[in-house]
């Protein structure tokens, strides 16, 4: 298992719309980390790189797609209204970094709209990142949290010696698998991480398989 990596996903349409900026950028920059790529179309469309690893979404996780087609005529009826209202959009998004467990101790996702300007230091992932950490996250407060970036650490056990990784994406998938994501106020991977952090950090003090939970609030956002 790589220690490290980075995570994001996309399709075809969104690679000549925007992803392909994340690509380039991520070359030229030659980052340390490997950049996994979850697609829902034939990874042989995209560029290849000794860095980069393309992965068929749907493959990985077939439950991923039984969302969406279960789920895509809803999406688009609802996205008219609003984009927030439309899970299947965003679900991309939480099958992949489900996925990425297992390949990786921690890894970090990043949206397919995002460039990198310049390398980033070894030493800043583990400062991002601390090992007692789950995950580090730019929370919005009075807000739904941006999760255009989320580091997720798959090492950290709580005091059962279980991965609390697998036990925060059981809850944070099961949205998606049991459509429970139709009950958050907004339908969004945001909402739905949101949701799943709430029950973890009330939870960590009273229940054996949530403790040990612990995360990393990023950047200093305040609603203005």
């Amino acid at each position: 298992m790589i220690k490290k990596i980075f995570v994001t996903t996309f399709n075809y349409s969104l690679f000549e719309k925007y992803a392909n900026k994340l690509i380039d950028s991520f070359i030229k920059t030659d980052q340390h980390l490997q950049l996994y790529c979850y697609v829902e179309d034939d990874v042989k469309l995209y560029p290849k790189n000794q860095n980069i690893v393309y992965l068929n979404l749907y493959t990985e996780q077939p439950l991923c797609y039984k969302f969406v087609e279960r789920n895509k005529q809803k999406s688009k009826i609802n996205s008219k209204v609003s984009y927030l209202l439309d899970p299947v959009r965003f679900s991309y998004k939480v099958f992949a970094q489900s996925d990425a467990r297992k390949y990786s101790q921690q890894f970090f996702f990043v949206d397919a709209d995002t460039e990198f300007l310049k390398k980033i230091p070894i030493e800043w992932f583990n400062e991002c990142l601390p090992e007692d950490t789950l995950l580090s996250v730019y929370d919005r407060i009075g807000y739904y949290t941006e999760a255009g970036f989320v580091g997720f650490n798959n090492l950290l056990l709580n005091n059962k010696k279980q991965k609390l990784l697998d036990i925060f994406f059981n809850q944070y998938t099961n949205y998606y698998i049991y459509d429970l994501i139709y009950s958050l106020p907004a339908f969004t991977d945001c909402h739905a991480l949101d949701a799943t952090r709430s029950r973890f950090m009330f939870l960590t003090n009273y229940t054996e398989e949530h403790s040990n939970y612990k995360e990393k609030i990023l950047g200093n956002w305040s609603k203005k």
